[in-house]
């Protein structure tokens, strides 16, 4: 189906699929990622002004839940659990953080929670054949747009041979009608999008789409697995397109966005002048 590098330190990342490649390896390089077109969609200046990247202590614990879902013996070996500790000034925490990193070790709440989203989506069938299937984890693409020519990249949380990209997300209602607005909100459709179109531009093949597997953040860990309509990927490659172009012309004509700003009129907000015309009626 694919070809893949497995990575080695200080490997160059060019075009092409690549195993292993630590998180802050990719995270530096020079090219646009997801996440880049949801700071470029609020506003070019934010990405162009943004400090390095730092990992919260939630993106720890997803991090960890991740590699728990995907890769239990990379986090068997990477991570340790103190589920008895519940003080991380004890030194016992302190030991561990030397031989692991500060954000490997995880204690008391923190080990129950990543153990109960584990145990719950391996607990869904269709979750653990897409998780069971052959095919790679954590598997990193990079690809130049062949509109544009930028570099970008991408990460599948799995790729399965048979043509299946698998994203795990975290949330808090899986129902669908709730989840339709994280998709929304956290702009889901736009990853979908972005992600199987960059598989082609490298490939020259299709992907059958993309599943995601939600699980609830809190007990008891209800799982649902959705794909999106084709409305909702066609709206994601319209709006990647449009990010994606937006950051084209700022690299590629070497531009780098301003915070001069003019006087504009504000409103309030639409529903509170409704409420106000509706109230004086």
């Amino acid at each position: 189906m694919i070809t893949v590098t497995e990575y080695q330190d200080d490997m160059e990342l060019t075009e092409g699929y690549y195993s292993g490649v630590p998180n802050d390896v990719y995270h530096a390089h020079n090219s646009i990622s997801k996440s880049g077109l949801d700071i470029i969609d609020r506003d070019p200046y934010h990405f162009f002004n943004q400090k390095p990247r730092e990992q919260t202590r939630p993106m720890q614990v997803g991090s960890a839940i991740h590699a728990a879902i995907l890769e239990p013996d990379v986090f068997a070996n990477e991570y340790m659990m103190l589920p008895t500790l519940k003080d991380r000034r004890q030194p016992e925490y302190k030991q561990a953080v030397k031989a692991y990193g500060e954000g490997k070790v995880f204690t008391n709440a923190d080990c129950e929670n990543i153990d109960n989203i584990q145990k719950a989506v391996w607990s869904n069938t269709e979750a653990a054949e897409l998780l069971n299937a052959d095919g790679w984890c954590e598997l990193s693409g990079f690809v130049k747009d062949p509109v544009s020519g930028v570099m970008c990249r991408h990460r599948f949380d799995k790729l399965t041979r048979d043509g299946w990209a698998v994203d795990i997300k975290k949330t808090q209602d899986v129902r669908s009608e709730e989840f339709a607005k994280s998709i929304y909100n956290y702009r889901y459709h736009v990853q979908d999008a972005f992600y199987l179109a960059q598989f082609e531009w490298l490939t020259g093949q299709q992907l059958k789409g993309m599943k995601f597997i939600c699980v609830e953040e809190k007990w008891p860990h209800k799982v649902a697995i959705y794909q999106l309509c084709d409305i909702s990927r066609e709206i994601g490659a319209n709006l990647f397109r449009y990010n994606l172009d937006t950051y084209a012309d700022y690299k590629n004509n070497d531009v780098t966005p301003t915070n001069d700003t003019t006087t504009e009129i504000i409103s309030l907000p639409e529903w509170v002048m409704r409420r106000y015309e509706d109230e004086i009626i």
